[in-house]
């Protein structure tokens, strides 16, 4: 295998998509492991035999960027949420596109980056870094509104996400949070509690050259509300790039990029919209998860994986795109299946009616008979030229559940 080469540091999950599409465009990809085990979560996507070369790093970033500079690296990337800040230190360390050192650290920690992102003038959420339950207890009840959010500062896809309406849980989340390894297997020295943003929440997905952001992708969030067990969200619908909502989302997640110094690469803005006007959730430096990243490619012939790879490998044609949003030519959603009962799953007899949805492109379920009923079993994705389709299509999986499609015995 020849041509440049590409270091994609942790190459999982949705950046496991990076070395096929690099290899596709005559470069060489190789993977960058910054920790010797991978994590359960992200072992399904690891495919070591895509990679040209697969260096360890030991936890010496002068060690790793000699080796990459052996290799001849000419660009190096995060392939995922754990890898944002290695990709980085070892993009600095070569002198290769890199994104701010000064807020390195913010573009992790949950806490530094919604207290950067308020230094620059826009508006976040209140909170507390603490590793105290009756610290983050009496925070909360000072503040005389309930519910409020706790979380890990370092983690990912809503892991040990809570939401708490008295000082008893807020105390008991912020010990759940400090007792737990995170799904990136590290442990969690502190939590983060977090003013409960009431609204309707959206992702702004955008690729970065040289400090300027193009969009790629706005999603629209769906949050349950018959449910006892909290879930973050149900469903995500791509929605169009133009709108004046649309407008103000994109031109406050530009801001918040800036605050934290993201001048190159992928970057998934989590945002509430509250008071008709954005609020930061969270940022994470990296593609959007799952096929968030490369949906929209059959939506409207943009999407974010495709820019990313075109950043690196293509700048040129990269700055001659315009900032013109994406316009939809078909509809597509992620509907994600939610359990309605806790117990022992014992399979998913109405499974293949939703396979059979005219929308229906791809369903995926992670359940193993015997085990406990998870909150999120599986994700469909849904693709139509017609959003009514799309709609009913979910209306028809939010009655399956209700209605038999998960077999479950009370534990």
């Amino acid at each position: 295998m020849t041509g440049d080469v590409v270091a994609i540091v942790d190459p999982f999950a949705s950046g496991g998509l990076l070395a096929g599409e690099f290899a596709a465009r005559g470069w060489r990809p190789v993977a960058v492991r910054s920790a010797e085990a991978v994590p359960d979560v992200f072992a399904s996507s690891w495919r070591p035999e895509e990679f040209a070369e697969v260096v360890a790093h030991a936890g010496d970033v002068e060690g790793t960027a000699a080796a990459l500079e052996r290799l001849g690296a000419r660009a190096v990337v995060a392939g995922c949420e754990l890898g944002v800040e290695l990709a980085d230190a070892l993009a600095e360390r070569l002198g290769l596109p890199a994104n701010d050192p000064a807020a390195r650290a913010a573009r992790r920690d949950k806490f530094l980056m919604a207290e950067r992102v308020r230094a620059a003038g826009l508006r976040t959420a209140d909170q507390l870094r603490t590793s105290d339950r009756d610290e983050a207890a009496r925070w909360a009840a000072s503040r005389g509104r309930w519910p409020v959010i706790v979380k890990p500062l370092r983690s990912s896809s809503s892991d040990h996400v809570a939401r708490c309406a008295s000082p008893e849980e807020v105390g008991d989340a912020v010990d759940a949070v400090l007792d737990s390894i995170t799904v990136l297997d590290q442990r969690n020295d502190a939590a983060l509690v977090q003013e409960y943003l009431e609204g309707t929440e959206s992702i702004v997905d955008t690729v970065s050259l040289d400090g300027r952001h193009l969009l790629t992708a706005i999603w629209r969030y769906d949050r349950p509300t018959d449910r006892d067990t909290f879930v973050c969200y149900d469903a995500m619908t791509l929605v169009p790039g133009d709108g004046e909502r649309q407008r103000a989302l994109v031109a406050y997640a530009r801001g918040v990029l800036d605050a934290l110094g993201i001048r190159h690469g992928p970057a998934h803005c989590e945002l509430m919209w509250v008071d008709d006007e954005p609020v930061l959730v969270e940022v994470g430096a990296r593609l959007s998860a799952g096929n968030n990243c490369t949906l929209n490619r059959d939506c409207s012939g943009v999407c974010q994986l495709d820019l990313m790879v075109e950043a690196v490998a293509d700048p040129a044609a990269f700055k001659a795109r315009d900032d013109a949003p994406y316009v939809l030519r078909r509809t597509a959603a992620n509907v994600f299946l939610l359990p309605q009962r806790r117990g022992i799953l014992r399979g998913a007899p109405r499974l293949a009616e939703i396979e059979a949805l005219e929308s229906a492109r791809e369903v995926h379920v992670g359940l193993e008979p015997g085990q406990p009923a998870p909150r999120v079993a599986g994700v469909v994705t849904l693709l139509h030229d017609d959003p009514a389709v799309v709609a009913r299509d979910t209306a028809t999986i939010r009655h399956l559940e209700r209605n038999g499609l998960f077999d479950i015995t009370p534990a």
